[in-house]
């Protein structure tokens, strides 16, 4: 298990909004880049935007993790005291 400061892509749904799921990126680049893959994967093509409840944030957080990149715990913060913005 290794303790290391990790650009987190967090992904809140429902209403109230509550962290669903998270995965450790490479880095910002690319954590921006999948919250835009999937923005734009999620709403329906006759759409300008995605009016629904999910929402996406890339976060540096202190996580610890698995040999296999995988969250097993935050650090320093509850995943419940987390926000999208």
């Amino acid at each position: 298990m290794v303790i290391e400061g990790a650009i987190v892509l967090l992904m809140f749904f429902g209403s109230p909004l509550e962290l669903k799921e998270y995965t450790v990126r490479d880095g910002l680049s690319e954590c921006l880049k999948a919250k835009r893959t999937i923005e734009r994967n999620v709403k329906s093509p006759t759409q300008k935007e995605y009016s629904g409840t999910m929402r996406l944030a890339c976060k540096k957080l202190d996580v610890e993790v698995n040999e296999r990149k995988s969250i097993i715990k935050f650090i320093d913060v509850q995943p419940s005291d987390l926000k999208p913005f």
